[in-house]
């Protein structure tokens, strides 16, 4: 007896392994981006700061960071809000960038004092008796605008990407988005009336003018 033997499909073999790679394929493309938003997020986790001993700690959701105090110095606040942080010792300004895992120092003058400070997600800005220094999170770096000798700064304000300081002679804006601090001088006896403020642009009415300043755009703004 002859026995005839059923041709085999080749599309039947092929279909199982087929099946097989592209199921693991996709596992392994389901864990790749899983783990890269894990990383991402991590990255971009709130930062919690503390002074343990005599270091000041910086904890994110991928780690901690640590930042030694020199002899002698101590800490007098600290302050966290969203990917920055800020402590102030006695002889320096230390501001911690999440995104970048890395503390930037500000030495203190001998004698400078602090008189306020103010902490939002991308940057942080402190007036002291004789400078305004910003802290941009995005480039862990710090930024000093000096005060003349009787100046003295009246107010800060800070919302979104954005602070403000009026002083006894001008006005001074800071970007988390721009570097460095800008200015306008008020004119003689210039007095601002009113301030108005989203989280990219503040609005400043004084007894002789308007002025903007705006988060992505380098100086003021007159507006007639």
């Amino acid at each position: 007896m002859v026995h005839l033997m059923r041709p085999c499909s080749l599309s039947g073999r092929l279909a199982p392994a087929l099946r097989a790679g592209v199921l693991c394929f996709g596992m392994v493309a389901m864990l790749w981006v899983g783990s890269t938003l894990v990383l991402a997020q991590g990255r971009l986790t709130d930062v919690l700061v503390s002074v343990v001993d005599d270091k000041v700690v910086a904890v994110t959701g991928v780690g901690q960071s640590e930042i030694d105090l020199s002899v002698g110095e101590t800490v007098v606040s600290t302050k966290a809000q969203g990917l920055t942080a800020l402590a102030i010792t006695s002889t320096r300004l230390l501001g911690f960038s999440s995104q970048l895992r890395h503390w930037g120092e500000q030495t203190l003058e001998a004698e400078e004092h602090v008189t306020t400070s103010q902490v939002l997600r991308e940057f942080c800005v402190v007036a002291t008796d004789r400078h305004l220094y910003g802290f941009q999170e995005t480039l862990a770096h710090w930024t000093g605008e000096a005060l003349g000798g009787s100046e003295r700064v009246q107010e800060v304000r800070a919302n979104g990407h954005l602070a403000l300081a009026v002083t006894t002679e001008r006005l001074v804006g800071f970007s988390a988005l721009m570097s460095g601090f800008h200015t306008m001088p008020l004119q003689g006896d210039e007095r601002v009336r009113a301030i108005e403020q989203t989280g990219d642009a503040f609005l400043v009415k004084t007894t002789r003018r308007t002025l903007m300043f705006r988060s992505r755009m380098s100086g003021w703004t007159e507006i007639s």
